[in-house]
C-alpha cells in the first residue's frame, strides 16, 4: 500500500503556475521548502521533481497498457457500463436483461492495486441465491428457472480502500444511580461524570464504491470482503469476468471514508465505558496520522429478474456468499395464500360453533 506521513479530511492543497499530479493519487503537489520536494495533502507522498515526471510517465504507461487490453459495454436500455479484457464479450444486460453494444477500447481507466478474486464460481453462486430465495414463498417459481439463473454475471466492482492510523477521542456524560430508604422515603441519587476515552487506533480497509450510480446500494449490501484475500492486481484475474468503470475518484470519496472512520472511532472507544447507568456520547474526534489507499476490485455475482415490468436485481459476494436484492412478490401465491388462511379460518370457526351448538 501506498504510505503517507500526515493526512486531513479538511485540508485543500493548490499549486500556482505549472501543475504537478500525484503519481500515487492523481491529487495536487504543492512545493514543501523543508522536504525540497512536492508534496501531496491527500496520501502524503513527497516526491523531487525528476521523480514526479519520471513516475508520471510510468504510471501513464501502466494505464495505457491495462485500457489496451480491455474493451468496454453499454446498455442502451439502463445505461449501465461494464469492461472486460479482450478475450471475453457479453451479449445482454447483468442489470435490465437487454442487448449491450460494444463501444470500443476503454480509455482513461484507473489501473487497480489490488484485487480480491472469485472464490466462488457460478454454479455455487446459483445454488447460494436459490437456496436464500428458496426461503421466502412469495418469490415467483419462474425466477428459480434455470434459463434465467443462467444470466448470473460475475462483476469486480472498484472500491476506494483506506488503512488509517489515527489518535481518537470520545467525551460522553454518564450517570450512576443510587437509592437508599430512610423509614417510609425512598432516596434516590444520580452522579454525572465527564467521562473521557483516547488512543491509538489503526483502521484496516475502510471501504467506500468507486461509483455514483444506483447500483451501490446493492453492492454495499453484500460488504464485507475477507482482508486475507487482498492480492495484487493482474488482469488474468479479469478473463471470463466483467468490471464496473469508476466514476467517483478518491477525493470524491473522503467524506464517506471521514464519516465512517467516525463510527468506527466512536463504536471502538463506547466500548470502553462501562459500569454507568446511562451513557451519551458528546463527541468524537479522530487526528489521522497516516492513510495509505488502494484501488481495489471486489467480485460480485449480479442477476437480474423481471417481474411486472419492474427489474429486481440481486447481488451475491463473491467470496462469502452473502446475498442482497430487493425480493420479487407473485400476486398469484400472495393471492393464494390469503385465501387458504381465511378458509381455514372459516372452517375453523364453523366447526367450533357446531361443537358449540
Amino acid at each position: 500500500m501506498e504510505e503517507s506521513e500526515k493526512y486531513s479530511f479538511n485540508e485543500e492543497f493548490h499549486s500556482q503556475g505549472v501543475s504537478y499530479k500525484c503519481p500515487s493519487c492523481g491529487s495536487a503537489l504543492v512545493f514543501n521548502p523543508e522536504l525540497q520536494k512536492f508534496s501531496c495533502g491527500s496520501c502524503g507522498s513527497a516526491f523531487t521533481k525528476e521523480e514526479v515526471e519520471r513516475k508520471t510517465l510510468v504510471k501513464a504507461n501502466e494505464n495505457e497498457e491495462f485500457d489496451a487490453h480491455m474493451k468496454e459495454y453499454k446498455c442502451p436500455s439502463c445505461g449501465a457500463e461494464i469492461v472486460c479484457d479482450e478475450n471475453t464479450s457479453t451479449e445482454f444486460c447483468a442489470y435490465c436483461g437487454n442487448p449491450v453494444i460494444l463501444k470500443g477500447r476503454v480509455n482513461g481507466q484507473i489501473k487497480p492495486n489490488l484485487i480480491i478474486p472469485f472464490v466462488i464460481d457460478r454454479e455455487r453462486a446459483k445454488k447460494t441465491i436459490f437456496k436464500h430465495l428458496k426461503r421466502y414463498g412469495f418469490v415467483p417459481n419462474s425466477f428459480f428457472e434455470e434459463a434465467n439463473l443462467e444470466k448470473i454475471q460475475g462483476i469486480y466492482y472498484p472500491f476506494w480502500e483506506a488503512d488509517i492510523d489515527t489518535y481518537s477521542t470520545l467525551s460522553a456524560e454518564c450517570t450512576r444511580v443510587s437509592t437508599w430508604r430512610s423509614g417510609d422515603i425512598e432516596y434516590t441519587k444520580t452522579s454525572f461524570y465527564n467521562v473521557v476515552r483516547g488512543g491509538d487506533i489503526h483502521f484496516e480497509d475502510i471501504s467506500v464504491i468507486a461509483l455514483g450510480s444506483a447500483d451501490k446500494v446493492l453492492v454495499e449490501g453484500v460488504l464485507p470482503y475477507p482482508i486475507k484475500n487482498h492480492t495484487g492486481f493482474d488482469i488474468a484475474y479479469l478473463t471470463g469476468f466483467y468490471s464496473k468503470k469508476n466514476d467517483l475518484s478518491f477525493d470524491d470519496v473522503k467524506p464517506q471514508i471521514k464519516s465512517k472512520l467516525n463510527d468506527y472511532s466512536r463504536q471502538v472507544l463506547r466500548s470502553q465505558i462501562s459500569g454507568y447507568a446511562s451513557v451519551s456520547v458528546k463527541n468524537t474526534s479522530n487526528n489521522v496520522s497516516k492513510l495509505n489507499k488502494d484501488y481495489t476490485l471486489l467480485p460480485v455475482w449480479i442477476i437480474n429478474y423481471k417481474h411486472d415490468n419492474k427489474n429486481y436485481t440481486f447481488a451475491v459476494n463473491g467470496v462469502t456468499g452473502k446475498v442482497f436484492g430487493d425480493l420479487p412478490i407473485s400476486k398469484t401465491k400472495l393471492l393464494l395464500t390469503y385465501f387458504g388462511f381465511f378458509a381455514g379460518l372459516f372452517l375453523l370457526i364453523a366447526f367450533l360453533g357446531g361443537i358449540i351448538l
